[in-house]
């Protein structure tokens, strides 16, 4: 009887421990995604913004060459809420959006210290999706060149574009893939 009792007791008190031993758990649920704490602000906001920008179809280089952009408008203060996707809103638009958002993270973490300067100082880089077929020069942009973007003329909507003056998105990725990795991609549109 006195064995009984006793498994009885060490029953009841396991029983009473898992309820503790489970709230005191920090493990992260599965219907929220994770906060990542070791992210800057600065390179959230880059993180946010390089995910407004992202197409599944971009290679890696060209998601590289995005962030090295907004890593030098977020030095100027040029990065605007309105351009931004939250984490949230990023991992319900894509199937993947988990794995894409953690790579765009880890690109912001390792480029955190490069940008684009003219003259020691940083600058800002209008970038777009697609052009009309080229950029523009602007004086306001002396450190930006006029490029050709053969690829933007067969991308749907570029007929409708106007003339910028800028990066264009589409023909960073075309050049990407096209063998240049992302510091030569974005150095096909400067004048240095």
């Amino acid at each position: 009887m006195k064995k009984k009792i006793i498994g009885l007791l060490v029953i009841l008190a396991i029983m009473a421990a898992v309820p503790l031993i489970f709230n005191n758990y920090k493990g992260t649920d599965s219907a929220k995604p994770a906060k990542n704490n070791t992210l800057s602000k600065e390179e959230s906001v880059i993180t946010n913004a390089a995910a407004y920008i992202f197409r599944k179809h971009y290679s890696e280089e060209t998601m590289k060459a995005a962030i090295i952009i907004l890593n030098t408008n977020y030095k100027v203060n040029k990065i605007k809420k309105e351009e931004c996707i939250s984490r949230a809103d990023f991992i319900k638009k894509f199937k993947d959006g988990e794995r894409y958002y953690s790579n765009l993270e880890k690109y912001t973490n390792e480029l955190k210290d490069d940008y684009i300067t003219y003259k020691n100082k940083p600058v800002y880089i209008p970038c777009f999706k697609v052009s009309k077929g080229y950029t523009e020069k602007d004086k306001k942009y002396p450190y930006l060149k006029a490029a050709a973007c053969p690829w933007d003329r067969l991308k749907k909507g570029s007929k409708n574009s106007e003339s910028k003056v800028g990066i264009s998105i589409n023909t960073l990725d075309k050049l990407c893939k096209n063998g240049l990795n992302y510091k030569q991609a974005v150095e096909y549109f400067l004048n240095a």
